[in-house]
């Protein structure tokens, strides 16, 4: 039975805070605390040592119009390509290395990287394609270098866990704007460009995140999209963007998107809130890369939030996660059934269920809430606390 989703690769791209604005922000919680600034306060704060690139998209886009996102998009045929096994062997890459590195996982295995849509789909060849691992890898890549002219990738291969490697506009002697409106033609020009200037995908530089299948009931397109981080050592500085698919882009850090959004300034897609939510717990650069290396062979699960409604008068909405008592055992993953309605309000079911995970939504707002402990070694994302308004939920 055809499935009634596509698979996508997003690439969460992390790069140092410019050292200015790192010690700038260390003075003003210096001085906070001087002055006495009470604790839960400054419990969340922009202290951060790193920035996050999102991308907002098109308003004409069919699927999260005029969403903040992070760059990434559909996985093409030409992403199994047993072509890129010579991409990878002109660095020094062998195809049992790559393997090895990036493929034995010791932890759970989602649907999408034990048996990809994509490739039973488009009739692919099981045997000459490329693993799900190193494919999902390479859309990353490609998606990134399409909608922001960011390309990642390196001329030698990578034995150790490294930050990623990106190229500038005239460091490969090619006129990079022309490759990406040839790739928006043909994906398959991927592959070309790296071979003739040999270089690779820097699949080493991307660390596997989670993997989010979209809502039965959230629009009339779904996702199966695995999400993967990068940290740079440094911010890029030549982004140009695809203004078909993305129309401007935001450098930030965690806690300051989600301010933006509380107060309507930005509009995130709900996977992105959780995400920034779960970042909020790291806030060095350093940490961060530490984390998601450690983390690379412990694995992640496919999750699929499953919304109901409470009996709020005003209107009320959970976002159910796996690990959440009322999670169904069996959530209806294609969408034959109706959605579930909660005889109890919002605030009757926090004392009521022990095990909570889920996002809450009531009227334009919404925030994660979170008390168990998250499989495959993952962060426990932290509730959103601001003066203003929480989270609004755009569900």
């Amino acid at each position: 039975m055809a499935l009634p989703w596509q698979e996508a690769s997003s690439l969460m791209i992390v790069s140092k805070a410019p050292l200015g604005e790192v010690v700038g922000k260390r003075l003003d919680s210096i001085v906070g605390a001087a002055v006495g600034i009470p604790s839960t306060a400054k419990s969340q704060t922009n202290d951060c040592g790193y920035k996050l690139l999102m991308v907002k998209r098109s308003g004409r886009s069919s699927y999260m119009a005029n969403a903040f996102v992070f760059p990434g998009g559909i996985i093409e045929p030409s992403d199994f390509s047993s072509q890129w096994w010579k991409a990878f062997e002109k660095v020094g890459a062998s195809r049992e290395s790559l393997i090895s590195q990036l493929c034995e996982v010791k932890g759970p295995r989602p649907p999408m990287i034990k048996a990809p849509n994509t490739v039973e789909r488009f009739g692919l060849d099981r045997d000459h394609c490329l693993p799900a691992d190193i494919a999902f890898r390479i859309a990353a890549i490609r998606e990134t270098f399409e909608e922001t002219g960011i390309l990642l990738v390196t001329a030698v291969a990578k034995t150790q866990p490294t930050s990623a490697s990106f190229v500038k506009q005239d460091s490969l002697h090619l006129n990079l704007s022309q490759w990406r409106k040839m790739l928006r033609k043909d994906p398959k020009n991927f592959v070309q460009l790296c071979l003739e200037s040999k270089v690779c995908p820097d699949v080493w530089g991307l660390y596997e995140w989670w993997d989010w299948l979209t809502p039965t009931s959230v629009g009339h397109r779904r996702y199966d999209t695995m999400f993967y981080l990068c940290c740079l050592d440094k911010q890029p500085s030549d982004v140009v963007l695809n203004r078909s698919e993305v129309i401007t882009l935001k450098w930030g850090t965690p806690l300051s998107f989600l301010d933006d959004f509380s107060c309507s300034k930005i509009f995130l897609a709900p996977p992105q809130v959780y995400e920034l939510s779960r970042l909020m717990n790291l806030m060095t650069y350093q940490d961060l890369f530490k984390f998601a290396s450690e983390r690379r062979d412990k694995g992640v699960e496919r999750w699929m939030p499953v919304l109901c409604t409470t009996a709020d008068p005003d209107g009320g909405m959970l976002s159910l996660m796996p690990g959440d008592d009322m999670y169904p055992q069996e959530p209806d993953l294609h969408g034959n059934g109706s959605s579930k309605d909660l005889s109890a309000t919002l605030s009757e079911l926090k004392t009521q269920v022990k095990n909570q995970h889920h996002v809450e939504l009531q009227g334009m707002l919404s925030r994660v809430f979170c008390n168990i402990k998250p499989p495959c070694g993952q962060l426990q994302p932290l509730t959103y606390r601001n003066p203003k308004p929480a989270v609004q939920s755009y569900l």
